[in-house]
């Protein structure tokens, strides 16, 4: 079952993907026009920084678990926009190829951010979401199969009392996930 958050991820990742198979398409041409004295120096290490980036992209976009995968995503991606640089100090690239090139690499840099973010806001918060299987529970802790749940003051959703539990300890009232990250980042009212 895909909700519509899932729809949204798939959504910006093919956007992404795009956006780096643009760049490849844009950058190839480019590099071969680069002395034949770089052909297997920087000419090669920039393209091994391209294919590094579209399979970083493709695997992120498999995989569940994200964040090491979009954090060396982030840094091929900044270490292009360093060779791109360098190709364009070292007189390899012209300021206009340059301007297109660096400008197609920040904004990957921006979409891998967003991902980045949005990762990080869906990764389920320590000792909340993980549910014990029968020999780790803990007396009195709510497991899925439980009756006793609550609602959300800030949505209205559903919450288990583990959750109802932490918000108020940390936040003073009940709020689900989501809630208490808005709560967080001032979203909600009487934020930190």
């Amino acid at each position: 079952m895909t909700d519509s958050n899932d729809t949204k991820n798939s959504k910006e990742t093919l956007i992404i993907q795009q956006k780096v198979y643009d760049m490849i398409m844009y950058a190839y041409p480019a590099i071969e026009q680069f002395p034949k004295s770089q052909k297997f120096s920087l000419a090669q290490d920039m393209k091994k920084c391209l294919d590094a980036i579209m399979r970083y992209v493709i695997a992120a976009n498999k995989k569940y678990t994200k964040k090491t995968t979009l954090q060396e995503l982030d840094i091929e991606n900044e270490a292009l926009k360093i060779y791109i640089r360098m190709a364009f100090e070292l007189g390899y690239l012209p300021p206009k190829k340059y301007e297109i090139w660096s400008g197609m690499a920040v904004e990957v840099g921006k979409m891998i951010g967003g991902w980045i973010k949005a990762a990080r806001d869906s990764q389920p918060m320590q000792g909340i979401d993980k549910q014990p299987d029968s020999s780790e529970r803990v007396p009195g802790q709510v497991g899925i199969g439980d009756d006793e749940t609550f609602t959300c003051s800030g949505c209205g959703a559903t919450i288990a009392k583990v959750v109802k539990e932490y918000s108020e300890k940390n936040m003073g009232r009940v709020l689900c996930r989501k809630c208490q990250n808005k709560f967080r980042r001032g979203e909600l009212g009487n934020g930190p």
